[in-house]
């Protein structure tokens, strides 16, 4: 079974990659907010799948274009799904965790972002190739943004754009 590249889901996921390449360059703050609800949302699917109905993995072997992964997949990874699947939703949880921080934790997070999102690219359609290199590609702009991104964590970004704090100076009223 091959992946169908004109799908629905291939095709957002396509699209969802390029808006993210975009806003990591004139937007970074949208662009990290969004990167983290991928790697969250994407942790808790491939968990829920993963115990709800494992077997729906083993679809990557036949879309994977490396001979490696197909061969890992039809062989250690069908005995152990739902460890492997639900191991892996761990670390893109914790990433986007990373990715939602400052300092150190931002750049791990968008390291182990840049570094996933490489070594799922050769799962080809299954991974809705290219979109995976064009978000490790918004991932790197934003690592090289990250002294700007670390100002506050992402949570903070959020309220303060949807409330920004008023307050009054000697000369006048002005929002910060």
């Amino acid at each position: 079974m091959h992946a169908n590249i004109f799908s629905f889901a291939y095709m957002l996921s396509n699209t969802v990659g390029l808006i993210m390449l975009i806003a990591a360059i004139f937007a970074p703050l949208l662009a990290r907010f969004l990167m983290v609800l991928i790697f969250v949302g994407a942790a808790v699917f491939n968990a829920f799948m993963a115990i709800r109905s494992p077997e729906l993995f083993m679809v990557y072997g036949a879309m994977t274009v490396s001979p490696v992964y197909e061969q890992f997949i039809y062989g250690a990874f069908r005995n152990n799904i739902t460890a492997i699947v639900v191991s892996i939703s761990v670390c893109q949880l914790a990433t986007g965790i990373f990715i939602a921080g400052k300092g150190a934790l931002l750049r791990l997070g968008l390291a182990a972002a840049t570094i996933f999102l490489v070594a799922i690219a050769p799962l080809g359609a299954g991974s809705a190739f290219p979109s995976t290199l064009v978000l490790a590609t918004a991932a790197i702009i934003l690592l090289f943004k990250e002294k700007r991104l670390s100002a506050h964590p992402v949570w903070h970004d959020i309220n303060y754009h949807h409330h920004p704090k008023i307050s009054i100076h000697e000369k006048g009223t002005s929002r910060h």
